[in-house]
């Protein structure tokens, strides 16, 4: 709807009603007054609330950039913030290092160290997690933790030392750039 302004002129403006550059004009019985118009607020769309709800999340995580930018990526195609697990810690055989969200296995997340010689899994018979050399298999090199993927393991199996397992936020990728606006 397009508004319409009345100026009357004539050795300066006389009368000026209506709408006109932000300003609303009304003329009564005291003269001539002006209002700003009222501005129209729009309600917040879907899209805009889930880019908001990816924007706090991110945040919450970090106040990096570049961090913000991937993290908000990551949700607003609702795919998660990812996790790797680093195993420190002094035990035989040597299970140290950086294991890889790699999957699923019974229906929790497993990670792979790098080199594919040890796991980090959800046991479906024990409600444990173990660190073993084979996914699923638990007879030959084994330590446990009962709570969560994170912790200090205990020695069951052929295994000496207590590792601990920690989870870090895998990082962008080397060649992310933040979207230009």
């Amino acid at each position: 709807m397009s508004e319409v302004s009345l100026i009357k002129t004539g050795g300066g403006i006389t009368d000026l009603r209506g709408g006109f550059g932000g300003v609303y004009f009304t003329r009564d019985g005291a003269g001539l007054h002006c209002t700003a118009k009222p501005r129209r607020v729009h309600q917040i769309t879907n899209a805009q609330r889930k880019q908001r709800n990816a924007f706090s999340a991110a945040r919450a995580v970090t106040k990096d950039p570049r961090w913000v930018s991937w993290l908000m990526y990551r949700l607003m195609n609702g795919l998660p913030i990812q996790y790797d697990a680093i195993v420190t810690g002094d035990m035989f055989p040597d299970c140290r290092g950086k294991y890889i969200l790699t999957g699923t296995y019974n229906d929790y997340n497993y990670y792979r160290r790098a080199d594919g010689a040890f796991y980090i899994w959800h046991s479906p018979i024990e409600p444990n997690w173990q660190i073993t050399t084979d996914l699923g298999d638990f007879t030959v090199y084994v330590w446990r933790h009962r709570i969560d993927v994170t912790g200090t393991y205990e020695p069951i199996i052929n295994t000496f030392g207590e590792p601990v397992v920690k989870l870090e936020r895998r990082p962008p990728p080397t060649d992310y750039q933040i979207p230009k606006l």
